[in-house]
Formats: C-alpha cells, structure tokens, sequence
C-alpha cells in the first residue's frame, strides 16, 4: 500500500501538456484507429453462372474478413445442376496474397497501442525518473525511431496488400472463372463486391501514424543529454581572475 500510495502522489498531470505528452496521447488514439479499421472488416462477395433453361444455377459465395486468406477459399463446381457430386477448386492468388501484410501491420498498431500507455504511465506518474536518468529519454527516443520506421513499412507493406485483395477478390480480374468448367462454358457473374472502403481509411492512418510519430521524434530529442549537450551555453571566463601586467 505504501508503493500504491508513493505512485500515485507522484502523480504529475503536467507531462500531459508537454508535446511529449498530448502527442503520445495522440498517437495511442490513431494506433486504435489503424488497427481497428482493419480487424473489424467483415464484407463478402459471390457469384453464379449463367446456366441455360432448365438447370439450377448454385451461387457461391465468401467471407472477406481479418486476415484476408482470400487465397485459401474453397469454391465448389459444378454451378448449373443439383448433384451431390461435386468438385472443389481454390481460389488461389496471383499476386501473392495479403494476409502476411495485414498482420504485420495489425501487429505494429497494437505494439504502439501497447506502447504509448506504458509511456503515458512513465511521464505521468514517474516524470522525476524520466527527466534526471538519460536512460529513460534516449530509450524514448530510440523506440520512437525505430517505431516510426515500423508504421512506415508496415503502411506501405499494407497498402500493396489491399490492392492485391482487391484483385483476389475481382473474380473476373484474377482468373478463377477460367478455372471453374461452368464459367468457362456458361458465363460467370459477380454480383456482389466487397466493400473496402474500411480499409482504404486504415492505409490513411497508417501513413498518418507515420507523420505524427515522425514529427514527435523532434521533441524527444530534445528531452535527451544529446540536445542538452549541444544548446549548452559556453563556459565563461573565471571571475576574478588576477590580470597578467605584462599583457597590458
């Protein structure tokens, strides 16, 4: 009880209007954002074959959500008559798929997410540490660089992702009529199309992510010995120094 009661009276709610402070702040909010708007995609998409007089057209149809192993999607055939047996085909990618991308990115939004509320805690409650031990601002520092780099290749890694799920998931675009006998003979159409505009916004707090971690990187530079050191003013002259005659 004694730590709880020594924690919370060191509580300083001044840090929060440092920039180093209302910017993490910042930054913790757009971390939900960019992790939030991928996850919480849950769209589909479908399709069916134009089949002649007389036979039965099966629609098929798939889940597009977190983490988009569209690839991985088993179509069955054939489309235009009701029999049991019936085939399976993959959907497969041709351009390298984009689950990989998405995670890595989902991953760095929650490592920030993680991040800006220990750092939060450390300028609130231990703002004495933080300011008279180095460590504690060049390691502010140092991550913040390095998570700067994080969100600018995860954003860029993602951004390539969702074009290549927006052309996994443009049936047509991607070849898989080709692979299905029924399309091939009958005509396939794709009446419903995901909706991406989530993710769009998510490739838009990515790179905003990037800018703010980027311009924040300044102030905390200047909480560490490496700035201080350097806007130092010189050192004066001893006072009373005994003048040399001889220089007069």
């Amino acid at each position: 009880m004694d730590v709880v009661g020594k924690v919370m009276g060191s509580f300083n709610g001044e840090a929060l209007k440092e920039p180093r402070g209302f910017i993490k702040i910042l930054q913790w909010i757009l971390s939900i954002f960019a992790f939030a708007t991928t996850t919480s995609v849950n769209t589909e998409l479908g399709f069916y074959a134009k089949c002649p007089t007389g036979m039965d057209s099966v629609r098929q149809s798939a889940t597009v959500s977190y983490p988009f192993r569209i690839e991985d999607q088993v179509y069955h055939y054939p489309l235009c008559m009701n029999s049991s047996d019936t085939q399976d085909v993959v959907a497969g990618s041709y351009v390298g798929g984009s689950a990989s991308a998405a995670e890595f990115y989902v991953f760095v939004g929650v490592i920030v997410f993680l991040y800006c509320m220990a750092a939060l805690i450390l300028y609130i409650f231990f703002d004495d540490q933080y300011r008279k031990n180095n460590y504690f601002s060049i390691g502010d520092f140092v991550v913040s660089c390095v998570l700067t780099v994080l969100w600018l290749i995860s954003s860029a890694a993602w951004a390539q992702g969702l074009v290549n799920l927006k052309y996994d998931t443009d049936l047509a675009e991607s070849d898989l009529y080709r692979r299905i006998p029924d399309c091939v003979q009958y005509g396939c159409i794709q009446d419903v199309l995901p909706n991406f505009a989530s993710l769009n916004v998510s490739i838009i707090f990515g790179f905003l992510n990037m800018v703010v971690w980027g311009g924040n990187l300044w102030f905390l530079y200047k909480e560490t010995p490496w700035f201080k050191v350097r806007s130092k003013p010189p050192t004066s002259p001893t006072q009373g120094q005994e003048t040399d005659p001889q220089r007069i």
